[in-house]
C-alpha cells in the first residue's frame, strides 16, 4: 500500500465505478468546486496496485493570513473494518501534513456512523468506531465536540435521512407519518405545484432569490446567494436540483371548476334514479347530501383562490430547495419560503415530490442533511427536526471532528 495525492480525474473515475457511499463534501465534483473557488485543497490516498483503497479531501482554510487548517468533511472515505488500512491512512496522514509547518491543525470526520438510532432514539452503537477512535486518540487527533452548529468550517456530526430500500411512489404515502401525509393530500387539494427552476435564466433566479433573501432575513442565517448556486450548477449541471412551490391561480380554478361540473353531473344523475325509485332512498339521500358539502367545500377555495390571485397575481411562489445527487444519497441540501404563504405547506409538496424522484431514479436515501446533536425542545433546529421526522427516518450520528495540532498549533492558542 501506498499513501499519495491523487488527481480529480482519479477520483472521479474511482467514484464512477465505485458503490461506496459518501457525501458531496467527499465527491471529486466538490474537488473541483473548491478550484473554482480559489479554495486550496488536496486529495490524499492509500492506492495499491492502481486501485484506491481510501481517500478523503482536504480543504484549506487560512488562518491568520499565513497559517491553514487542514480539514477533512465527512472523510476519510475506506472500509473501517480493515484495520491495517485504517491505521495506514491516519499514520500516514500525520507524516504527510507533519512536513508543512505551515499547517498549524489537521481535522478528520471518519465516515462511519459511531451509533446507531431509529428514528431520534439512540438503540446501538458501532463497535468499529470504538477502534477508530482509540487509534486516532493513540496519533494525538482529540475530539473536538464540535461541529457545523458551533463552528462553520466543520462538518455536521448528525444528520437525518430515510432509508428509501423497498419503497415505491406508490407505497411511499403509507410510508410517512399521519401528519405528513394529511399535509401533503392538503397541499394536493390547495393545487401547489413544484417545478424545476433554471438558476441562470432571469426570472427565474429572482424567485429563488427572493425566496432565500425573506427567509434569511427571517430566521437570522445567512442563505447561499443564487452567485453560489450557479458556480454550483456550472460544476455540477443536472445533479443540483433547484425547485420551487407554487400555485397557479387560473389552473387550479379551471380545474376545480371541472371538479365541480363533475360533481354536479353526478348529483343530477343520482336524483334522476332517486326519482325512478332505481336506488336505495336512504342512501342516495346521505350521497346527495355528500355531495352538496363537497361543491360548498370547493366552490369556497375557488373564493379565496380568485381572491389570492387579486392581492398576488396569478402565480403564488411558495417555496424553494436545492437538492445534490451524490452516489446513494439525494440530499435535501438548502431551503427557504415566504411565511406570508406557510398555510400552502410549500417544503411538504417539494419534499413529496422529490422523494418520489429519489425513487424512481434508485437513490438508496433521502438525505434530509444537517441536525443538532439536540434532539429536545431547546435545540434551535428543533422545528426543522419535526418536519423531517414526519417523514419517517433515522438519525445518522458520525464520528467526531477530530483535530491533530502540530508543535506551533500547541503552542499557539488557535
Amino acid at each position: 500500500m501506498i499513501f499519495t495525492e491523487i488527481t480529480y480525474e482519479e477520483l472521479a473515475n474511482h467514484q464512477k465505478n465505485s458503490s461506496d457511499r459518501y457525501f458531496f463534501s467527499q465527491s471529486a465534483e466538490y474537488k473541483k468546486l473548491s478550484e473554482h473557488n480559489n479554495l486550496k485543497s488536496v486529495i490524499l490516498a492509500v492506492k495499491e496496485n492502481d486501485n484506491i483503497l481510501a481517500y478523503s479531501i482536504f480543504l484549506y482554510y487560512q488562518y491568520k493570513k499565513f497559517f491553514y487548517k487542514v480539514t477533512a468533511q465527512y472523510g476519510p472515505i475506506m472500509d473501517f473494518n480493515n484495520e491495517e488500512l485504517s491505521n495506514f491512512y491516519f499514520s500516514e496522514l500525520k507524516k504527510y501534513f507533519s512536513k508543512d509547518l505551515r499547517v498549524l491543525a489537521v481535522r478528520v470526520n471518519p465516515f462511519i456512523n459511531e451509533k446507531i438510532f431509529n428514528d431520534t432514539e439512540e438503540v446501538g452503537e458501532n463497535s468499529v468506531s470504538g477502534n477508530v477512535h482509540k487509534k486516532l486518540k493513540s496519533l494525538g487527533f482529540n475530539p473536538l465536540n464540535e461541529d457545523l452548529f458551533t463552528n462553520p468550517t466543520l462538518s455536521t456530526r448528525c444528520v437525518y435521512s430515510k432509508e428509501l430500500t423497498n419503497l415505491t411512489e406508490d407505497n411511499l404515502l403509507k410510508n410517512i407519518s399521519q401528519i405528513a401525509r394529511y399535509t401533503i393530500n392538503k397541499t394536493i387539494k390547495e393545487g401547489v405545484l413544484v417545478r424545476e427552476i433554471d438558476i441562470f435564466k432571469e426570472e427565474d433566479a429572482k424567485i429563488f432569490e427572493e425566496i432565500n433573501r425573506e427567509t434569511a432575513e427571517r430566521i437570522n442565517f445567512e442563505i447561499r446567494d443564487n452567485d453560489y448556486f450557479k458556480n454550483t450548477k456550472k460544476i455540477l449541471g443536472d445533479k443540483l436540483k433547484l425547485m420551487i412551490s407554487y400555485i397557479d391561480c387560473d389552473l387550479f380554478i379551471n380545474k376545480t371548476n371541472e371538479t365541480i361540473n363533475n360533481l354536479i353531473q353526478e348529483k343530477v344523475d343520482l336524483t334522476e334514479k332517486l326519482n325512478a325509485g332505481k336506488v336505495n332512498q336512504k342512501k342516495t339521500i346521505n350521497k346527495l347530501k355528500e355531495l352538496d358539502e363537497n361543491i360548498a367545500i370547493w366552490q369556497k377555495k375557488i373564493k379565496k383562490i380568485t381572491d389570492l390571485k387579486e392581492q398576488e397575481g396569478n402565480i403564488i411562489n411558495l417555496s424553494c430547495a436545492s437538492f445534490l445527487e451524490v452516489n446513494q444519497d439525494l440530499i435535501y441540501f438548502t431551503s427557504g419560503a415566504l411565511q406570508k404563504f406557510n398555510r400552502f405547506e410549500g417544503p411538504y409538496a417539494i419534499t413529496y415530490h422529490m422523494m418520489k424522484y429519489a425513487i424512481k431514479n434508485n437513490f438508496k436515501y433521502y438525505n434530509f442533511f444537517g441536525t443538532s446533536q439536540n434532539f429536545t425542545e431547546e435545540a434551535t433546529d428543533y422545528k426543522v427536526l419535526q418536519f423531517k421526522r414526519n417523514f419517517n427516518g433515522n438519525i445518522e450520528w458520525f464520528m467526531d471532528n477530530y483535530e491533530l495540532r502540530n508543535k506551533i498549533g500547541k503552542i499557539w492558542n488557535v
